[in-house]
Parts: C-alpha cells; sequence; structure tokens
C-alpha cells in the first residue's frame, strides 16, 4: 500500500537531494553564479518535496529541513571543486602510469596519471604505451577544445568527466615498467579473447568481461538502437548477481560473495560509469539486506548517482553517467507502477528509449526508432544470450576438447541475431533527431514517473510534471 502522506521523504529522499544537485550543477555550468546555483538546488529539492507530499505527517519539517541542508551543502562543494582550474605549467617532465588506451578514430586516446594530475594524449596505436604500463614522459600540455555555441563535441567536458585537466602532446615518452596488476590481467584477456574466438564472440566478449567496444559491432547494434547492450551496467551486474545468487546459499556470507565478485568484476571492466552507478546501487541494497533493512531500487540508484558526484563532480558531464542514471530511474520508476511482470519489462523498455532518446540524439545525431521495438525482446534475449557467451568462451580459454565446436555453434546464434535485427532495421529505416517537441515529451515522461515512484498521488503529478520539464527545457 502507497504511503500518501510523506511522499518523497518517505519513498526517495535521495532523489530530492540528486534533483536539486543536478539542477545546481546545470545552473553553474550555464555561467550562473554559484550563489544562484546553490539557491536554484534549494528550490528545485523544496519544489519536488512540497508538490509530492499529500499531507505532512509528524517530524516531517524534521527531514525536510535535514534533506534541504544537505542538498545545499554538497551542491556549494560540488560547484567550488568544479570552479577551481588547477594551475599547472605549459611543459612537464614527470614519471607516470598509462590509465587508458582507446581507440580514437586512426589513432589512440591516452589517459596518463603524472604528478600534475591525469593528462590526456592521442598517439599513433603503434606507439602508443599499453594501458597499465609505467611512463617517464615529457610533454607539452594545451587547454581543451570547447564546442561552439551551436553544439557538437566538447573536448573539454569529455575529459574532464574522465578525470584529465589538461591535453598534453609528449615531447618525450619512455615506457618504464610493462602493465600490472588488474591491467596485465586486463591486457592478457584481451588477446586471448580476440585471439581465440570468432568475431562476433570476441565482440561480445571484449564488452561483457573488459568494457571494450568492437568498432563494426558497436555500429550495428547503434543502428538498431541496442548499444547500450555493449556498455557495462546493471543490466550486465544484474545477471552476474543473478547468476552468483543461484549458485550461493542465502544468508549474510551469500551477500559479501556477492558484493567482492561484482566489484571485482566491474574492477575488471575498468570501473565504467554505468557499473560503477549499477554496483553502488546494489550494495546499498545489499546493504540494506544485510541490516533487515532494505531499500527501494528507485531510491538505491539516486544514492549511487550522488556519491559518484561527490567522488568527481565533473562525472555529471559524463553522457555515459547521464543515459545510465535516466535508463536505471526509468526502469525502477516503471517497474513499480506496472509490478514486476511482463507489462512492467515492457512498459520499462519503452520508458528508457524515450527517456534517453533526445540524450543520444543530441550527442549522436539521431536514434533509430526501430530501436523501441528491439529492445522489448533484446533485453530478455540477451539474459541468455551473455551467460551463454562466456560460457561457451570457457572451452577455448582452457584448450578444452570440442572448443571450436562449441564457439562456432554459439557464434552462429549470434548470426543469427545479428541478421535478424538487421532485417528490421532495414523494415523501418526511421530515425529521430533532437527536437524540442521530444525533450519535452521524454522529461515529461521522466519527471511523471519519478514522481509517482517518490510516493506523490496521481493527482499531484501532472503539474509538477510539467513544470520540472520546463524546466529542464530552460536550461538545456
Amino acid at each position: 500500500m502507497r504511503n500518501k502522506r510523506n511522499g518523497p521523504l518517505s519513498y526517495a529522499p535521495a532523489f530530492a537531494a540528486l534533483l536539486g544537485i543536478s539542477f545546481s550543477l546545470l545552473a553553474y555550468s550555464s555561467g550562473h553564479s554559484l550563489l544562484i546555483s546553490v539557491m536554484i538546488s534549494v528550490l528545485t529539492v523544496s519544489s519536488w518535496i512540497f508538490f509530492g507530499t499529500s499531507d505532512p505527517t509528524e517530524g516531517w519539517g524534521t527531514e525536510f529541513i535535514f534533506v534541504i541542508i544537505v542538498t545545499a551543502a554538497v551542491s556549494l562543494s560540488l560547484n567550488l571543486r568544479m570552479s577551481c582550474e588547477p594551475a599547472v605549467p605549459s611543459t612537464i617532465r614527470s614519471e607516470g602510469k598509462v590509465l587508458l588506451n582507446r581507440a580514437w578514430g586512426r589513432r589512440r586516446a591516452l589517459l596518463i596519471s603524472t604528478s600534475y594530475g591525469k593528462m590526456a594524449a592521442y598517439m599513433h596505436r603503434s606507439s602508443a604505451p599499453a594501458e597499465g604500463s609505467g611512463v617517464r614522459v615529457r610533454a607539452a600540455l594545451f587547454d581543451f577544445r570547447r564546442a561552439d555555441a551551436g553544439g557538437g563535441f566538447d573536448e573539454y567536458l569529455f575529459w574532464r568527466s574522465k578525470g584529465a585537466v589538461k591535453r598534453m602532446i609528449p615531447l618525450e615518452l619512455e615506457v618504464t615498467s610493462p602493465p600490472a596488476g588488474i591491467h596485465k590481467w586486463r591486457n592478457f584477456l584481451e588477446t586471448k579473447i580476440e585471439d581465440g574466438l570468432p568475431d562476433l564472440m570476441s565482440g561480445y566478449m571484449l564488452a561483457l568481461t573488459l568494457g571494450i567496444r568492437d568498432k563494426k559491432l558497436t555500429e550495428r547494434h547503434r543502428e538498431a538502437g541496442t548499444v547500450h547492450l555493449l556498455a557495462v551496467s546493471g543490466f550486465h551486474v544484474g545477471i552476474l548477481a543473478a547468476m552468483a545468487g543461484l549458485f550461493l546459499k542465502r544468508g549474510k556470507i551469500k551477500i559479501l560473495t556477492i558484493s567482492v565478485l561484482i566489484w571485482s568484476y566491474l574492477a575488471l571492466a575498468g570501473f565504467p560509469p554505468g557499473g560503477i552507478r549499477a554496483g553502488i546501487m546494489l550494495q546499498v541494497y545489499l546493504l540494506g539486506l544485510f541490516l533487515g533493512k532494505p531499500s527501494r531500487p528507485f531510491n538505491s540508484v539516486s544514492v549511487a548517482g550522488i556519491i559518484m558526484l561527490i567522488c568527481d563532480p565533473w562525472t555529471f558531464h559524463d553522457i555515459g553517467w547521464r543515459l545510465s542514471m535516466l535508463a536505471a530511474l526509468s526502469v525502477c520508476a516503471s517497474v513499480g507502477i506496472a509490478r514486476q511482470n511482463w507489462a512492467g519489462a515492457l512498459l520499462g523498455s519503452a520508458a528508457v528509449w524515450f527517456v534517453t532518446a533526445p540524450v543520444i540524439a543530441s550527442a549522436f545525431g539521431e536514434v533509430p526508432v526501430v530501436g523501441l521495438m528491439i529492445n522489448i525482446a533484446a533485453i530478455p534475449l540477451f539474459t541468455v544470450i551473455f551467460p551463454l557467451v562466456f560460457i561457451s568462451s570457457l572451452p577455448a580459454f582452457f584448450g578444452l576438447p570440442l572448443s571450436h565446436e562449441i564457439a562456432s555453434m554459439c557464434e552462429y546464434l549470434l548470426e543469427s541475431w545479428d541478421i535478424l535485427s538487421g532485417k528490421l532495421v532495414e523494415l523501418m529505416p526511421l530515425s529521430v533527431v533532437s527536437t524540442l517537441p521530444l525533450a519535452a515529451f521524454a522529461s515529461f515522461i521522466f519527471f511523471a514517473s519519478a514522481l509517482y515512484a517518490s510516493g506523490a498521488t496521481l493527482k499531484k503529478i501532472p503539474l509538477p510534471a510539467l513544470m520540472f520539464s520546463l524546466l529542464v527545457l530552460l536550461f538545456a
């Protein structure tokens, strides 16, 4: 039975705080002053709680003031941290470590830790050190490029969200040590997967285990509107947790084992934003089970988002974090509306498509409409396909008999899905671009479902959902 009295403070106080913090960060990045940005966070969270609460109960005022103070304090702290640009010289000489090595067109993009902070660099693939390598570097530093008034790729926000403070051009670069620790295992598994498995299996295993996306496979999924399946997120973390739960007995040992397993997996995958969000959310839920007080999924996702922003406020500008949070919150809210059955799954798939479509279209130009249909089948289907791909890969890893035959059968299954999704794309080659009506509709759907998940009654949902949608469009 729904609590109609305390609303957001009973159901999802963390979402109210996350909403206020997000609008504050959005306002500050749009050029508003620090004071105005903090005031916006207070007004946002206050409005959300007032609109969603039907009849305050005793103690409501104390809870309300606490949430307001926490939201304002966190907003102020995050905006102050983002306003402090690091002072670094124009040239540096330092020892460091390659934290990231990814394809960037015909080159490789590197994130290198130095004594002056993390630096981004672009290098030819033949001269780029392996991820995890120790390096000694002398380099010239430059500011990142900003997007023009018409939009486009913003190099500054992209790399700041990854932790980089400057772009460097290496004048001298020497590898001082080979990859070690988790990086050594990542490189070893990447080579093993690429050399020992067929093309599609290799692409899926790289994405599933290491968070590395194959360019061709990514393009196919982007055309089908299912590229999110290749990003390590709550979907993958949920599958792993569910599989682990099948083989473990109930009790606190099970909770601790799943926790260790999930964070080990995320470390291997390179701690992607979507995976971290899912890991924190699951950890909050497991902690609640451990203490005998399980948290609501919608509130747990919000807690995870706040924790990630506190760790690094620039995460707010990471499109992966935004898509991950929007998708997870939409799924939790939709399942809560339709309950945990097939209707909830269908509603969740549709809600995720509509809510994330404007963000994806703004970043990549367009969103395929066929993704709305394909995801209804793809999400439940890949809960079976991913474990099957993983299990079918094990014989090849260990050189067991019939490994080639097993991998070939799995490859045939993946090819069948590839052909089917490709045919559906051909039958419905329509796409939507970023428009004001699409953004307005997506915002209204998101806030309406979030209000319901926050305990608001149906009569109190339309007006605040409309108001907050207009507020998003104002800052967008």
